[in-house]
């Protein structure tokens, strides 16, 4: 390692062996499935738009909320969309968004794209094993894991008949909050622990011109957890997960987690995912952080995939 110092990060930067032993890393993890749901993605996604096609002739008219105006997927069940359709709108603010890097919102930025084809690779696998529990985590903190599972969340809401939920489970600080820029929100904490109902701390997105679905449903986290890995180990938490998903049938539940190595915490969430989602940081994080990152999160909880972020291509930007 080289003593160049990014100017992203107070890490210094990788030489280039070290960078080449963590791509070899990364695409060892991936392995063959990577290829396999490229070679799928454009028939998904020539299915989604036939069946959006078909559903705009037959969907059922709007109707009137006190929160804002909603139209009932046509694939929803009159009791969960009653159960949705309680959850609170929070405000939606462009400008806001932009300033806080959340790019797939009003996807000015040409790295949207890269989270477009995420959310179909994403989609395509979980169907694929019947899975719905995704963790995004990191080796080490300043990767950018927070920074991925909201840009996932808000491309995913653009799937009409995707039901999404995302969780701030990073305990030990408030992650998710400044990405939507809300100042003050209740503990996720009191949630887990059954204090508090589904209703107080989940909140959808309200009326915009973004084409942001009101199908995502997000669980912010407003006061720090010192004993967050004790409290994922409650039987209760594992209640209380159970409860949501069987309240809010979502397609797909993304859990931004701590980074791996930095406590326990990942570790003793373990039962309450099925797959993970792994965000490296590019010209900061090492292929040896990655295999122990790996190792303490075990074998039997599948790398769906490796996110490189923070990457730098011919001189230029990239995530």
């Amino acid at each position: 390692m080289n003593a160049e110092t990014s100017s992203r990060s107070a890490r210094p930067r990788l030489d280039g062996d070290a960078k080449a032993r963590l791509m070899e890393e990364i695409a060892r993890i991936e392995g063959a499935a990577t290829t396999e749901i490229e070679a799928r993605t454009a028939k998904l996604m020539a299915q989604i738009d036939a069946e959006h096609s078909a559903r705009a002739a037959t969907s059922r008219p709007l109707l009137e909320t006190p929160a804002a105006r909603v139209q009932i997927p046509h694939n929803m069940p009159p009791e969960v969309y009653s159960r949705w359709s309680r959850l609170p709108h929070l405000p939606v603010n462009a400008a806001s968004l932009d300033r806080q890097l959340v790019i797939t919102a009003s996807r000015t930025d040409p790295a949207h794209s890269a989270f477009d084809v995420l959310r179909t690779r994403l989609v395509q696998a979980l169907a694929d094993k019947g899975w719905t529990r995704v963790a995004i985590t990191s080796p080490t903190a300043g990767c950018g894991k927070s920074f991925t599972a909201i840009n996932l969340a808000i491309t995913l809401s653009r799937y009409d008949d995707c039901r999404t939920v995302l969780m701030d489970m990073d305990m030990r600080k408030h992650g998710l909050m400044r990405y939507l820029g809300v100042k003050d929100a209740p503990a996720i904490g009191d949630y887990l622990r059954g204090l508090s109902p589904l209703e107080n701390h989940f909140c959808r997105l309200g009326a915009n011109a973004l084409q942001l679905g009101d199908n995502l449903a997000i669980a912010l986290n407003g006061r720090a957890e010192s004993y967050a890995a004790e409290l994922f180990h409650q039987a209760k938490t594992g209640d209380v997960l159970d409860e949501m998903e069987e309240a809010l049938e979502p397609e797909v539940i993304l859990f931004d987690l701590p980074p791996a190595l930095a406590q326990d915490d990942v570790i003793a969430f373990r039962p309450h995912f099925d797959c993970v989602l792994m965000v490296v940081g590019g010209g900061i994080t090492t292929a040896e952080e990655v295999r122990e990152a790996t190792r303490r999160i075990g074998e039997d909880k599948p790398i769906l995939g490796v996110v490189l972020n923070k990457a730098e291509i011919e001189g230029q930007y990239a995530y």
